[in-house]
């Protein structure tokens, strides 16, 4: 391992305290961009180093910025001084957008042609082929809650997830022997179906795209 990879490899290893600072040489951007898409970005023309110059760092928030657009981020409102100033709510929705790419990434025929499965009635491919990929997970949310004979169907990923209830069915029909959802149904307190929804995505190994409080913080 050379010292650059070593360099490379410490902006990864962040806490929430030091988030803003961290991102503020355009490496931890960079790393995180690569990560939602591979090999987007040439980590040999990134400038390493534990004390780079402000030069140096908008170089590589330059490469960040641009790289982010390339791959599908919307960057019309965030320059270099915004990273390198520690703007808050403008690099968390960088880093939202870019994480976002990397989730959405494999929601297509390429990964999982069954997803052809989709296709509503008088809808061709093509049409189909269309469609964000968000809009896609959209669907196939309430094609697998009306596999579970659930008449409630989801229009959007913030009120309509709030009190668990879709989620619930969802794991359920995934992974009926390790997902159970009778007694959290039965639960009216939000929070406590929110826990059961945690429990359940660990139980199937996707705990990390989940958490109680983004389920009970509408957008």
């Amino acid at each position: 391992i050379t010292q650059r990879d070593k360099d490379l490899k410490g902006r990864a290893e962040v806490t929430s305290a030091n988030f803003f600072e961290s991102c503020q040489d355009g490496l931890l951007l960079s790393k995180l961009i690569n990560d939602s898409a591979p090999e987007t970005i040439d980590e040999r023309v990134l400038n390493v180093g534990k004390s780079l110059n402000p030069f140096k760092m908008t170089e590589n928030i330059n490469v960040a910025i641009n790289s982010a657009k390339a791959i599908g981020c919307s960057v019309v409102n965030i320059g270099p001084v915004d990273i390198l100033e520690g703007r808050e709510h403008l690099i968390l929705g960088l880093v939202w957008q870019v994480i976002k790419v990397g989730l959405l990434a494999k929601i297509s025929l390429q990964f999982h042609p069954e997803l052809t499965r989709l296709l509503e009635d008088g809808e061709t491919l093509e049409e189909f082929l269309k469609l964000p990929a968000d809009a896609i997970l959209l669907r196939w949310f309430n094609f697998q809650l009306k596999r579970a004979n659930v008449s409630r169907r989801v229009t959007n990923f913030g009120d309509d997830l709030v009190d668990s209830e879709c989620y619930l069915h969802l794991l359920n029909i995934l992974s009926p022997e390790n997902c159970s959802k009778k007694a959290a149904l039965a639960e009216s307190n939000l929070e406590l179906r929110a826990e059961a929804v945690v429990l359940n995505a660990q139980a199937i190994g996707c705990d990390k795209y989940v958490s109680v409080g983004s389920i009970l913080k509408a957008n």
